[in-house]
């Protein structure tokens, strides 16, 4: 059975150091075997403080991004993952999930990219206060297949609950793609559900959040701060 690396902290701020320190090592540990380190990254305001930590001690040049899930907006919008990762690692290689003038296009022109990088040297996810992952949310049409870690590595279009609802998502199987895979979460609600996915409670089966922390394939480090 995979055990799971629960990694807590006191303080959000202390909380991204540590994760920050881990992911320079990983990176750093790809670069010295190879051209380049591919890593997959969330989106939303936790990894807008982490990149800052990160960009002094890379090579960003040497680096290709992606992220984990995109909402289906311009890529210059407020809300693009895509953007705040373009901005936070500016010198880095960002592949923006954008492939196409359709949400099936772009996914998989998307995942013909993202394939020629496997394995990602790093994937990080976030996750939300009802248990999804990337843009993988509970009751969402197509659920179960995307949470197949036996299925091809793959990009799909996802519909999230609220606005902008139209979104692109990795499955579980790119996601878990990775040579280093993690977590980052904050706050208490959060700590909840992970603590009930680790003690394998039956209501927490169906939650995106359970595929990705107990069919995954390596330890899945997890960051947690209040």
């Amino acid at each position: 059975m995979i055990r799971n690396i629960l990694h807590c902290h006191a303080q959000r701020s202390e909380c991204l150091e540590s994760l920050a320190a881990a992911l320079r090592v990983q990176l750093q540990r790809s670069l010295a075997q190879q051209p380049r380190a591919r890593a997959l990254l969330p989106g939303g305001s936790s990894p807008q403080a982490l990149l800052p930590l990160l960009a002094p001690h890379l090579d960003s040049c040497r680096i290709d991004l992606s992220p984990s899930d995109e909402r289906w907006v311009p890529a210059q919008a407020v809300e693009s993952n895509w953007q705040l990762l373009h901005q936070g690692l500016p010198q880095a290689n960002c592949l923006d999930p954008r492939q196409g003038a359709t949400l099936a296009q772009a996914a998989q022109g998307w995942a013909e990219q993202l394939s020629t990088w496997l394995p990602f040297s790093a994937v990080l996810l976030g996750m939300g206060e009802d248990g999804h992952i990337a843009s993988l949310f509970p009751g969402m049409p197509g659920l179960a297949a995307a949470l197949d870690p036996h299925a091809a590595p793959a990009a799909l279009p996802a519909l999230a609950p609220q606005e902008p609802r139209e979104r692109l998502s990795l499955n579980l199987a790119m996601l878990q793609r990775g040579q280093w895979l993690g977590l980052l979460a904050f706050g208490e609600r959060k700590r909840e559900l992970i603590d009930a996915v680790l003690a394998d409670q039956s209501e927490a089966r169906e939650l995106p959040l359970y595929a990705w922390l107990q069919r995954s394939p390596l330890p899945v480090n997890i960051y947690w701060a209040p």
